[in-house]
């Protein structure tokens, strides 16, 4: 009975000095837990934005001038400007309507006329698609555009804000929750302006401008 007893007061001790061992056995210190990973919050399209935009522009200009001449005449120049936006993402799908402005340097000459383009304006929907990683959005876009354009032709000049169309497409990129890069097309149909008679030339003269643009912008998200 008392070899019994000192096996189990033996045991006992043991017990209680193996929780004090342990520390001392890994230098005294205290086990540190490992760190809980947080994810990173994942990106979304949705939310206001704002941007500018750099690009090259090329117009051609149908002039029909009653009865003198006929036919049409091309312009290129650069393109700059800003826009602001908002974007609702639904999955994978992303809608959106933007307004932009741009200052315009495109010009073009023929010996009988001329023309430049001072500024464009469009207001767009959107609709587009995002990839795999919901950083790249591939869209597509169309709405209302207007385009002051100065118009001169033997020493006398006219000038019309013309409404017409636009349409176009492009890819974006979100680098940062931020900040994200497009690289967008637009082609601009206007309708056809009729300057009077003396204002151009000895006729009535119809004017008829299309465009397009290849645009390269930035853009800041709230």
């Amino acid at each position: 009975m008392q070899r019994l007893r000192a096996v189990v007061l033996a045991l006992a001790v043991s017990a209680g000095l193996a929780p004090a061992a342990m520390p001392a056995d890994l230098g005294g210190g205290r086990i540190k837990a490992d760190p809980i990973a947080v994810a990173a919050p994942s990106f979304s399209w949705s939310g206001l934005y704002i941007g500018a935009h750099v690009g090259y522009g090329w117009t051609n200009v149908d002039w029909q001038e009653v009865p003198a001449f006929s036919g049409n005449h091309d312009g290129e120049g650069w393109l700059f400007g800003g826009q602001v936006g908002y974007n609702w993402q639904n999955g994978r799908w992303v809608f959106g309507v933007e307004a932009d402005a741009t200052s315009s340097w495109i010009e073009g000459a023929k010996t009988c006329c001329e023309h430049n383009v001072n500024w464009l304006y469009s207001v767009r929907g959107r609709a587009g698609i995002t990839g795999q990683d919901n950083r790249m959005l591939y869209y597509v876009t169309a709405g209302g555009a207007w385009a002051d354009i100065d118009y001169g032709a033997g020493g006398k000049r006219f000038s019309d804000t013309q409404f017409g169309w636009v349409v176009g497409g492009g890819i974006e990129r979100a680098f940062t929750p931020n900040l994200t890069a497009r690289v967008e097309y637009l082609y601009y149909a206007f309708d056809d302006v009729t300057a009077p008679a003396g204002a151009l030339g000895a006729g009535a003269t119809s004017l008829e401008p299309s465009m397009h643009t290849v645009r390269f912008g930035l853009n800041l998200k709230f």
